[in-house]
């Protein structure tokens, strides 16, 4: 989608497909999404090197060079994507980014952590209890009996580092819940359980940088008749985008507030890139949920009423993280600090201490 959409009479487009086995390939093809249908290969597409800022396709034993990079947008949901492995690459390669950088990626890929910081903001959160399945399988009952005594039931569980629909399940009582946690340990060795809020209705909110401004959505409510969204709610079928109320039929005040957390975590984070706060709200209040950092089909609907009016933001993005990275490049940097002078050449033997 992004490739097609990126403004060409600005900007020379090639798309890069990262693979779940973590091969890269690159080439035009990639553009058209029907050429996903039963896998890639070496003989379809060229798999794909970044060394150097530059961009290199692979075939065989030849290397062949097609660009050096100017910015790269980070179009990878979920793991090995959205968790700051993209984002590292890059940095290593010295490409600039258009999307968040490892550290906010990293933090916000990990619902404990995701809460930490909105504790440290003052912004609401549910209740949460911490599961590592090293310490579960030590003192397991434990862990169970905390839960109880903290959060009550129901609660909900979920794989603390994956998507927010990924081995999730609502447990309403202590047998289910220690099923949940066993399923869920099949996805992460960390879990995390939550307060279920019963009447809780889901809340979603998005943000990008353009210069000085941080431009913030209107709220959408996605709407499901499970208990929380799953991924056929999210991504299949009429699960798709605007499945729901866009705005929300929320009070103007709570509206206001989503949109206002939703800036401060942007801010205060230093995000960079299109992103999309997932709120909760029950009772009248408002809770955050998570962030995605780059969400599924970067959250465009949101921003616009027409696909085709996301270039302009896109071109947004592409302009900012060039900006943010060539004010890095121009800080200090110590190199060459003369740590290994000292070091003499290995014998090849090993000395015991």
């Amino acid at each position: 989608m992004a490739a097609n959409l990126i403004d060409p009479e600005k900007y020379a487009v090639h798309p890069v497909y990262i693979a779940q086995n973590g091969e890269m390939y690159t080439g035009e093809p990639l553009r058209d999404t029907a050429f996903f249908r039963g896998g890639l290969s070496d003989k379809k597409c060229p798999r794909a090197l970044l060394s150097g800022g530059k961009l290199y396709a692979v075939r065989g034993r030849k290397l062949k060079e097609v660009c050096a990079i100017d910015c790269a947008l980070n179009c990878c949901h979920g793991m090995n994507g959205e968790d700051g492995a993209v984002a590292g690459l890059l940095r290593l390669n010295r490409i600039p980014d258009a999307s968040p950088d490892m550290a906010a990626s990293a933090v916000f890929m990990d619902k404990g952590m995701t809460k930490l910081i909105a504790k440290a903001l003052n912004i609401p959160a549910p209740a949460f209890f911490r599961i590592s399945e090293a310490e579960y399988k030590k003192r397991g009952a434990m862990a169970i009996k905390c839960i109880e005594e903290r959060l009550g039931y129901p609660v909900i569980v979920k794989p603390a580092r994956l998507g927010s629909s990924i081995g999730v399940a609502v447990a309403e009582d202590r047998a289910k819940l220690a099923f949940a946690i066993e399923a869920g340990f099949a996805y992460d060795t960390v879990l995390i359980a939550e307060k279920y809020l019963s009447d809780r209705r889901e809340i979603n909110c998005a943000a990008y940088r353009a210069g000085d401004e941080i431009v913030v959505s209107a709220c959408e409510e996605p709407k499901t008749d499970n208990k929380f969204l799953t991924f056929g709610d999210k991504y299949m079928g009429e699960g798709k985008q605007r499945a729901g109320d866009f705005p929300a039929k929320i009070s103007r005040e709570s509206a206001e507030r989503i949109r206002g957390y939703t800036k401060l975590l942007y801010r205060r984070m230093n995000l960079r890139g299109a992103v999309r706060a997932d709120f909760l709200m029950s009772g009248g209040e408002v809770y955050f949920n998570e962030m995605n950092t780059v969400p599924g089909s970067l959250a465009w609907y949101l921003f616009c009423d027409k696909l085709a009016d996301f270039r302009g933001v896109l071109t947004a993005l592409i302009e900012q993280g060039i900006r943010d990275f060539h004010a890095q490049e121009g800080k200090k940097l110590l190199s060459n600090c003369g740590v290994l002078n000292g070091f003499r050449p290995s014998s090849g033997k090993l000395r015991r201490g």
